[in-house]
């Protein structure tokens, strides 16, 4: 049965031209893209791309084994983000830092431009600017410089080609040399084998007698069907076009239960894990179910002219969302396009006369179903004012102290986010040898110091066998591994990043009497020594080093002042609030109080409504034998807060001790 032919969908009209304002929100949403992604480099993938970047670069080879790791030196390296490496570290050769950034900002502005001009298709640009803020709110913790932003502009251009078919013709051939870069640049999912398949498989089914409608929307006719049958099978192929062939086509199936929420990994690295389930901010999580309800919405209003391909597409990366965060942004992506079609669909209300197979593609005379004037400028200065709210809320960190997330607006490198001091301080005294390092310094130790030194462990999951991961996390979990640490590895120094608190059971088991000590430690990392006399000069130049920093510290934070100007009346330094707050647990957790109150006031000098920074402040004076200040701050954080239980416990548990009331159960 031939397939009716599709007509325009959702085309406005050529009365309904856009006004001056509705641009405005367009280019305010271009701006709200650039804003998101100009931040300090946060991510610890960051460095072991650029790494990997250097090392190509350096030996003119693709690398096979597990080079940067002394741990797993003959474990196979499938480097699959090889072309987006070589663009990181190439913009990093010209502009440090700052290129790095911008090549991130650049590929997260051509994906907004790229899916505009493909939604603009189907419905009025302030739709589509309102739908792309959206997912860039959704999006925005992916903004990093790394192999995904690529695989985002990959997939704006293949749903633009995807969409545009079979109006576009031959064009649609440039899919398989894009599949060919995105297969080298960001393996984790062969996305565009899928989204081909979804629009080919709506295709397909168009020759079946199903609703009119959705043949019209879907359908092509035969010989344009196997133009894009070929473009699929050729798009298949394209995924063993890697300097690895079958071994780099099957990576992503090796990769896929991590995307799926069916791996070890899922239940340790945020971005595996669904959304609701950590690592995403509450509001964000909320806005990505909001997007998936209104998706929803939009093919149940416009059920009548459903365009299958745009339908198994949503449905697919929409499920795949919700078992991995690190799917959520590509769902957002998706999901544009989808909505501005079906809203344009509607908006259109076109007169479609019936099609019949042989009736030449043409599009319908639309009639435009159009808000009074009024309202619709209304509805423009809206969209206008929250997309500039959105701004000023990204540029201030205002967003950021909401969600309660470390981003801040910028550029340069966080230090709270590598081990930058801890390495200098390691290059200083003459620590080195072979490491024991976490999973979230092994990046920047691999840029950092190789390849003098390797490292223990680092970001690449597909680098490191299985059965080494539960090596590594078993001794992560429950310290009293540690030995077998030593006898398999021998390490010669440890590096540990201890702003999360499950680093301390390992911190506090090598500073207390196993063969090991702490001789450094700052804000974001701590270095351990083995206690044996091959190690001493080491150890001995990092004490003394240590200590005459301390000194030098103390006198400092005595003397500091924090200068106030207007710009500090509106930013909210968040990543100094979260920096002084994780080392005041650190030094907690470590047995140094006093230290750790000072670090918590520092914390609440900068936010003075923080409960838990209150109330840890609080258990560093009654530690530090302060009971009395102690209670006063325990009383304060119940003052600001009083729905906050653990202060109230902490103050009636610390009253009763105070006045020697035995404690009754």
């Amino acid at each position: 049965m031939q397939p009716m032919q599709p007509v325009a969908s959702g085309v406005v009209a050529p009365a309904s031209r856009p006004s001056t304002l509705a641009w405005v929100a367009v280019g305010a949403v271009g701006v709200l893209a650039i804003v998101f992604t100009l931040r300090p480099i946060d991510d610890y993938d960051v460095w072991y791309h650029l790494a990997a970047g250097r090392l190509m670069v350096d030996t003119w080879r693709w690398p096979t084994t597990n080079t940067f790791a002394y741990t797993t030196p003959l474990a196979s390296w499938v480097d699959v983000h090889w072309v987006f490496q070589l663009l990181l570290y190439a913009s990093w050769i010209l502009a440090g830092s700052t290129g790095a950034i911008l090549l991130a900002t650049l590929l997260v502005l051509g994906t907004v431009a790229v899916l505009f001009l493909d939604a603009r298709r189907f419905a009025p640009p302030t739709v589509v600017a309102l739908l792309l803020a959206v997912a860039l709110v959704v999006a925005s913790p992916r903004f990093v410089p790394r192999p995904e932003l690529l695989a985002f502009l990959l997939l704006a251009i293949f749903l633009y080609l995807l969409d545009g078919y079979p109006r576009s013709g031959r064009a649609i051939y440039w899919l398989v040399p894009l599949q060919v870069v995105w297969m080298n640049a960001h393996g984790t999912v062969p996305i565009g084998v899928v989204l081909v398949g979804c629009y080919w498989l709506g295709a397909t089914l168009a020759f079946l007698p199903l609703p009119a409608g959705w043949r019209a929307a879907s359908g092509c006719t035969r010989a344009e069907w196997r133009r894009l049958t070929v473009v699929l099978a050729l798009v298949t192929l394209g995924c063993f076009a890697t300097p690895w062939g079958v071994a780099g086509a099957l990576l992503p199936l090796d990769l896929l239960p991590a995307v799926t929420g069916a791996s070890q990994l899922s239940s340790r690295i945020g971005e595996f894990r669904p959304p609701l389930q950590g690592g995403y901010a509450l509001p964000l999580a909320y806005t990505w179910v909001a997007l998936l309800v209104v998706t929803a919405v939009s093919f149940a209003v416009n059920f009548r002219r459903v365009h299958l391909g745009r339908l198994f597409a949503a449905l697919i990366f929409g499920y795949l969302s919700t078992q991995a965060l690190r799917n959520v942004a590509l769902f957002a992506w998706v999901a544009v396009p989808a909505v501005a079609a079906n809203v344009g669909d509607v908006l259109a209300a076109a007169r479609r006369p019936t099609a019949t197979p042989d009736r030449r593609r043409q599009a319908a005379p639309a009639r435009a179903w159009a808000l009074p004037p009024a309202l619709a400028r209304a509805g423009e200065a809206v969209v206008v004012l929250v997309v500039a709210l959105l701004i000023a809320s990204v540029v201030t960190n205002r967003l950021s102290y909401f969600l309660d997330i470390e981003r801040e607006f910028g550029l340069g490198v966080s230090a709270d986010h590598a081990p930058i001091d801890a390495v200098r301080f390691a290059d200083e005294v003459g620590i080195a040898g072979r490491p024991f390092n976490d999973f979230a310094s092994g990046g920047y130790l691999a840029w950092a110091r190789f390849p003098r030194e390797r490292v223990f462990i680092d970001g690449r999951t597909q680098a490191y066998p299985d059965d080494f991961f539960r090596f590594y996390f078993s001794v992560m979990d429950n310290p009293n591994g540690w030995p077998q640490v030593v006898d398999r590895f021998a390490p010669d120094y440890g590096l540990l990043y201890h702003v999360w608190s499950n680093r301390f059971p390992l911190a506090r088991y090598l500073m207390t009497g196993h063969g090991w000590t702490l001789v450094y430690y700052d804000e974001t990392a701590s270095l351990y020594l083995p206690l044996d006399d091959a190690h001493r000069p080491q150890r001995e130049r990092a004490e003394q080093a240590f200590a005459a920093r301390q000194a030098a510290r103390s006198v400092d934070d005595g003397a500091a002042v924090r200068a106030a100007g207007w710009w500090d009346a509106v930013r909210v330094p968040v990543a100094a609030i979260r920096r002084d707050t994780g080392y005041g647990d650190f030094l907690s957790a470590i047995g140094r109080p006093a230290d750790a109150a000072r670090a918590y006031e520092h914390a609440l000098a900068l936010d003075p409504n923080a409960s838990q920074t209150r109330t840890s402040l609080g258990f560093a004076y009654w530690h530090s034998a302060s009971p009395e200040r102690a209670v006063v701050e325990w009383r304060d954080a119940v003052r600001r807060d009083p729905t906050f239980q653990p202060a109230r416990s902490a103050l009636a548990e610390g009253e009763r001790r105070m006045r020697g009331t035995p404690q009754t159960h």
